[in-house]
């Protein structure tokens, strides 16, 4: 299996919906853990918790804690310095190197865009780039994502990240979006297009059994 980095091309666009149908498709096909290294929010709410409820697993088995955690709804680099922290890269790669080496593929989930701020010298983009693993782009099918998608792999493309290709998520097909993005995205396509369901539970298992997420995570596609 292929350990991947989730990101969002915006902020609400479906992103632990997605990790959640990736980690699903491969729970039983081999080591796999879903991992959030940087979560904010946690007053609100707990990503690694929703993945956990949307995957239907009883228990944290998959599940790796985060390497920071902040209560305040806030973006990463406000909310460590608020409480006299500073993010940094080192402890993430020890996490995803020891994690790695039990032969664990890990489903990231980004805290952000690219341009997210770490600290004053290193940005999201700096972290992929350093855990060399390929991205995977989610966006929501609305009006005005195709310019931040493009945006975003014009990003990409500075920090030489290696781009799957991007999800797009509640598509309704008729904004013309996922055609714009294949037209413009230079080589990155849109990979699958989600239609809108009743709830995020449908979503991921979806998702989990859809051939295209079965394929980006390396394991068999259901007969």
């Amino acid at each position: 299996m292929n350990s991947i980095f989730v990101m969002g091309a915006d902020t609400s666009v479906g992103k632990t919906v997605v990790s959640a149908g990736l980690l699903k498709a491969g729970i039983g096909t081999g080591p796999i853990g879903y991992w959030k290294p940087i979560q904010t929010g946690t007053i609100v709410g707990n990503d690694a918790d929703e993945v956990r409820s949307l995957a239907g697993m009883p228990g944290d088995e998959h599940i790796i804690e985060s390497t920071y955690r902040f209560t305040d709804p806030m973006s990463p680099v406000l909310a460590a310095e608020k409480w006299g922290k500073s993010l940094e890269v080192a402890p993430i790669l020890k996490t995803f190197k020891e994690e790695v080496s039990k032969g664990k593929t890990l489903i990231i989930e980004g805290a952000g865009g690219l341009l997210s701020p770490l600290n004053e010298e290193l940005f999201q983009a700096d972290l992929i780039q350093a855990l060399g693993i390929p991205v995977l782009i989610v966006g929501e099918d609305r009006t005005g994502m195709v310019n931040q998608v493009l945006l975003t792999l014009r990003c990409a493309k500075e920090w030489k990240l290696n781009i799957l290709g991007v999800i797009l998520m509640n598509s309704r097909a008729g904004l013309g979006n996922a055609p714009a993005i294949d037209r413009f995205g230079q080589g990155v396509k849109v990979l699958l297009e989600v239609p809108p369901m009743a709830d995020k539970r449908s979503m991921v298992a979806y998702l989990a059994g859809d051939p295209v997420i079965r394929k980006i995570i390396g394991v068999p596609a259901i007969p």
